[in-house]
Formats: structure tokens, sequence, C-alpha cells
């Protein structure tokens, strides 16, 4: 581990909240949602009214455990008997369904206690989504979870159905189809979504989905938890608008994915971290990008588009996983298999170079004068079932083939459902992965439902296909980086800098020495008070110089004309003096020796629910402007910022851009982690800027700094 402190706003709870913490990390979540015995209370006849629904849904999802519905004014529903009060059934209840409005629902958590129940799921709105006054009753709640030992879902939620133990008791639309898909989404909405979306689909479902709602108990770590054990869900499916405990996130989401793969859909971008951002890097780094940043370095594969997300799930659900980036394209569509190349090279996939075996073998079966043998290999409009299955046998041993892409366009004389029974026998036969692009939608449906029977990833377009595959590829390049992972290196600092009591911003000279004492390289900044010292300092150190404003609140000195840079004599330097203290007057300025070379900015800010954050990128005046940057979560290893700087322009800056001399890319890291390490072991810390740390013949030094406290 790194060396270092926790950050106190991680580290400091409430007492609520760690005994909660100790509840959930002991609970089973299995027994939950597999209960073997379910009350609703609340039932109604009304069918519009959730207490209807989630009666109708248990039924009808097939669940053969005891069920049990509470209404003092009814006697039966659905056939079902129908008790006065909870206190009327005399056998033990694992899960208790409160199909009840917020203050009556937690008025019965006593009750439930009383009768032993552990277990609650509650559907009500009116807590800290809507006012103080819920925000109140919410923590009432989790005060009496604790107290209590219970486990809750909700409030303000749909609901769960597991197909493992047919358990739904959730006021879906339709039962859930059953697969291997776990879903942990924040909106009941895009559950419902979902499960509509699916329910006429084949081998393509759900071994648990759970709405979560207000997450006061049972939060999206705990179901990321669960479901990485779990024997009967093999891909995570996650919609999240945030996220409540971002340590245990962190920790438990870099655990699962080692195992199986999480896919998340996040919404709620915002610029409202930009906004508040006093630093060039609090202004580049957003709430959103952070969590970009998370699920990248800790294993997790974001979606950026509902369609996206579905089709990860597929591939994942159904086991069909790229062997490598090189793409064999067949298609009876010349111009669509275009299109699909441009959209595979975009996205850093490539196509299989056409060996001459392989195109006289092609030749061989089925004639060269009739198609194209580059990749795409065109089979032309009239091709037959027999050619599809001739191209296949003729192409997808091939060692280089990373996965197959068949298009096919409906035309008058396309034999489309005997091509899919020729790519069905084929993904039996070969262990390479095959994708299906039938496109259009009457005369394909029958094609693709086939697919799904034998489990065989088919898409409608090729649309969102080239990333999503390219996202699975980064993914299991991941995994294997972690495997091979050893200890993290440790930085040890001695930083003697005393931060000042009473201030929101470091002044420059501050930030400096804040930057120098935690063992960064630095050039030295001197405080000027009179034009002798001025003149004096100015001989000493020699030209060319730079001149910065000296002031307590300015903090983007470029904004006020407040610095002059490459100034070679007497003359500019006293012009600098004279602008920069009329600006704030008062007589005193900084004055630094000119640094040349190419500029970068790395910095960092403490995310108020990932700790701290680091940022690398373009530097100088233009940084927020072309914001070519990484960010990264603290700590990391030599081997991750490597692999995330690889995907940017920067590397190649780096490396050594039009025969400069390339920069270490270990100390780079080096200087960036000791920025982690300032806010890891600065609690007063808000946000750091390094702006520029230019670069001189591979050797970086930082100019300038801001720190915000």
């Amino acid at each position: 581990m790194w060396a270092g402190n926790h950050d106190a706003d991680h580290e400091t709870n409430t007492s609520t909240f760690s005994l909660l913490f100790v509840i959930i990390f002991v609970m089973s979540l299995h027994s939950f949602f597999n209960p073997v015995s379910i009350v609703v209370i609340g039932v109604s006849d009304n069918p519009k009214k959730v207490g209807y629904l989630v009666a109708k849904n248990c039924i009808e999802q097939g669940y053969k455990g005891e069920l049990y519905f509470v209404n003092p004014k009814h006697d039966t529903l659905l056939g079902k008997k129908v008790y006065k009060s909870i206190a009327d059934i005399d056998k033990p209840i694992d899960l208790a369904v409160l199909a009840l409005p917020a203050d009556i629902s937690l008025g019965l958590l006593d009750e439930l206690h009383t009768k032993g129940v552990k277990n609650v799921v509650m559907y009500a709105a009116g807590f800290k989504e809507t006012s103080s006054e819920g925000q109140e009753k919410e923590e009432l709640l989790i005060k009496k979870a604790a107290q209590y030992g219970m486990t809750i879902l909700g409030p303000n939620c749909l609901g769960f159905v597991s197909t493992v133990s047919q358990a739904n008791v959730t006021f879906l639309k339709y039962p859930a189809p059953k697969g291997n898909i776990g879903l942990i989404s924040q909106s009941g909405a895009l559950g419902s979504l979902m499960v509509d979306y699916l329910v006429n689909h084949k081998n393509f479902g759900f071994s648990y989905l759970v709405s979560l709602g207000n997450k006061s108990v049972i939060d999206e770590s705990h179901l990321l938890e669960f479901l990485g054990e779990d024997q009967d869900t093999q891909v995570i499916a996650m919609y999240l608008e945030d996220v409540k405990d971002g340590e245990r996130f962190k920790k438990t989401l870099a655990s699962v994915t080692k195992k199986k793969p999480v896919v998340i859909l996040k919404s709620g971008a915002t610029e409202a971290g930009s906004q508040a951002a006093v630093s060039h890097t609090g202004s580049m780094m957003g709430d959103d990008a952070v969590y970009s940043s998370v699920f990248r370095q800790f294993g997790a594969i974001r979606a950026d588009k509902f369609y996206e997300f579905m089709s990860l799930l597929k591939i994942f659900s159904y086991g069909r996983i790229p062997s490598s980036k090189d793409i064999l394209i067949l298609s009876n569509a010349g111009g669509i298999g275009v299109l699909l190349t441009d959209d595979l090279v975009k996205n850093d996939m490539s196509l299989v170079t056409i060996s001459e075996d392989m195109k006289q073998e092609i030749i061989r079966s089925m004639g060269g004068d009739k198609i194209s043998v580059h990749n795409p290999i065109d089979l032309l409009g009239d091709a037959s079932a027999f050619d599809y299955k001739q191209a296949i046998a003729s192409t997808i041993q091939q060692n280089q083939v990373g996965a197959v892409m068949i298009l096919l366009t409906p035309q008058a004389n396309t034999e489309i459902a005997e091509t899919a029974k020729v790519i069905g026998q084929a993904a039996e036969h070969f262990d390479k992965a095959i994708y299906p692009v039938f496109m259009g939608e009457k005369s394909v449906g029958n094609a693709h439902a086939l697919f799904e029977e034998m489990k065989i990833a088919s898409f409608f377009s090729y649309d969102s296909l080239p990333l999503a595959l390219a996202k699975i590829l980064r993914y299991e390049k991941w995994k294997r980086m972690q495997a091979d992972m050893g200890s993290q290196p440790v930085i040890q600092t001695h930083n003697p800098f005393q931060i000042p009591e009473n201030k929101k911003l470091l002044n420059l000279e501050e930030s400096m020495d804040l930057v120098h004492s935690s063992g960064i390289p630095a050039i030295a900044l001197y405080l000027i008070k009179s034009v002798e010292d001025l003149i004096k300092k100015a001989d000493e150190l020699g030209y060319p110089l730079v001149a910065k404003i000296a002031s307590e609140t300015i903090t983007h000195k470029t904004d006020v004309k407040g610095i002059y840079t490459n100034i070679t004599n007497e003359k500019s330097l006293f012009h600098a003096w004279d602008s920069l203290t009329a600006i704030t007057g008062e007589k005193k300025i900084y004055i630094q020796q000119m640094a040349h070379g190419y500029e970068l900015i790395v910095g960092g800010k403490r995310d108020r629910v990932f700790g701290p954050v680091m940022l690398v990128g373009l530097g100088g005046i233009y940084a927020e402007l072309l914001k070519e940057t990484v960010h990264y979560i603290y700590p990391l290893s030599l081997k991750e910022f490597h692999a995330q700087l690889e995907k940017t322009k920067l590397l190649k800056l780096i490396r050594g851009f039009r025969s400069r001399k390339p920069l270490s890319v270990e100390d780079l890291y080096d200087i960036v982690m000791r920025v982690g390490m300032l806010l890891h072991t600065n609690p007063r810390i808000s946000e750091i800027d390094i702006n520029p740390l230019m670069v001189d013949e591979g050797q970086p030094i930082a100019v300038d700094g801001r720190v915000v406290l």
C-alpha cells in the first residue's frame, strides 16, 4: 500500500453509518434476495395500485416459497388468504414488502422487529428526495435499521426480482426473463425498460434485477459484492447516478472486475464541480470525468449509450468474446462493409490482412472472379447460404482472426434463414467469436430469434458493435495487467512545509514551497519588495527572467496581465515592475529565471466521493481550452499510469516529439504520485496545480503552482 493516512473525510463517519457497515458486512444478501417466505403488507384489489401489482408479480413470476398477504380490509386476493395484520401470521418471515406510504412504513418497522423480520423492501417515496422533513424521516429509518439489525432495500425503489428463486417483489408490467445478467439500477424506470426490452427475447435475461432507490441501507457496493460472488450471474450491469461510499466502491469494483465484467451506464454528467473550482485542475476535472476515471482504473466498462450498453451485455452474457482486435468482415453489401471498416478503425480495431494462402483457399472454394478477396470480403448481393458457408470455412481458422463479423442485407434473392443456420453451425464448430449483423427488420427477425436460441450475439445494426468490442478488449487487457502486477511501490515524503491557518488559498510563494518540499523539482522563486532588490537579484540570476504578480487573491495571472516572460534587459524589467505593482497597489513582485521547453500541467483535487484524483495533461494558458488530459485515482501503479497515458497524444510528446529529448515516464509518474500524496496526507488541501511543469531536454521542473485549501 502507499504510505500515508486515509483522507480524513473518508475516515470520519457517524456512529450510525459505522453500525450499518458492521451490519451490512456480516449479513447475507443471498437470503434477502432468495427468501423462503415473503409477506406483502398493503396488498390491494385495485389493479392500478402497487399493492396489487406486487402481489400479482409474486405469483406470475412463479415464486415457490411461502407467500402471505396483509390488509385489514380484505379476506382474499388473487385466490390467496389475506391476513388482517402481520401478528396473525404464526410462521417465520424472511422478507417483508411494504406497499404503504412513508409514515406508515416507517412506523411498521417496530412491529416487524418484534416479529423477528430482518429483511425489508420499502417502496414509499417521501424521504430525502423530497424535502428536509423527508431527510429527517430517512435519518430515522437509518437509525432504526441499525438499532434492529435490519437490511432495507429502498425507500423510493421499485423492489427486486430474483429469477433464481422466482421472487418478484416489483410493480413491473411483466415477469422478468431469466438469464445471467445481474442488474443494479438507480432508476426504476430503466429497470422497467430493460424488462420490457428483453421480455420477448430468448436466453437473454436476468439472474437478479435490483432497484436501489435512496440507498438508505443497501447500496451499490453491497450489491456489487453480492453479484460478484453469485454463481448464477455472469455479467453485472449497473445504471448509476452517483455512488454512496467512494472508498468502498473502488475496493469492491477492483475485486469484482477481476472475476467478471461490470458494465456501467452512468448519467448525471455535470459541470457543477468545474463551476466551483479555483484551479485549472478543478475546472478541467468535473464530477463525470472523475467517475470515468474510477470506472477505467478499477476495471469497469462504461457504456455511453443505452444500445451500446445492451450490446456489451449480450456479448458477455453469451460468452462471445473476441480473442484480438483483428477482425474479418464477410458481407453481401460492399458499401456497408466499408462503413463498418471505418468504424472499426476509428475505435482502434484493425482488419485482418488476407494472406496469400487464405486468398488461394477462397479462390479454390468460391471462385476468385466472383468475389473480392480483400478484407472486407464482398460476397456480392446474390451471395447464397453456401457462399457464406464456404467463406467462413476458408477464413475463420486463420490464427490472426480475432472475430468474424458477418454482414447481411436482405435482398430479393438473399437466403436469410439458410444463412442463419450456416452461421449457427459454424459457431458451434469453431471457437472464434462470430457476430452476425443481419440488417433490416421485417425480413431478419426470425434469423435473430434463431441466433438467440443458440446464444450467438447478433445485431440489427453495426453502429454500437465496434466500440463495444474495443471496450471489451481493453477490459481483457486490464485483467491481464492486474494478474501480472506486483505490489505497488511506496513514495515516502518528508514535507516540512506548514500549511498556514485561516487561509483559503496559498499564495504563489507558499504554493511553490509546498510543491518543492514534497520532492517535486521546482525553479526558485524570489519575492522582491523594492527596485533596489530587483536590480540586485536580476544581476545575480542573469537574463532572461520572468516577473509575476504577487497577490494573495488573484489566482489566474494571465487574466489580469499579471505575468511577463522572457525579460532580457533592465528596461523591460522596470516596465514589468511598474505594471505588476500597479495592479495590486503593493510594492512587491516575484521573479524567476526563465525556463524553456514544452509545458505540461500536473494537478490534483480532493473529490467529495472518491478522494484524491490527479491530472496530467498539456499545460500553459491553453490547458483548459485543449483539455488533452488523463485523470488518475490515487494511488495507482506505474503500469496503470502508463496504460492510460498510451491512449493520449501526451505520450508522443513525452517520448520525444520532433527530436526533443524524451521525458522519463517514471519521472512523470513520480511527480503525479507526489501530488496525490500531498492530497492524501494533507486533509486541508482541496486542489493543487502545477502549471506549467516545464520540460526541457527531458528534465521536468515546476515553474508555477497554485494550492487551494
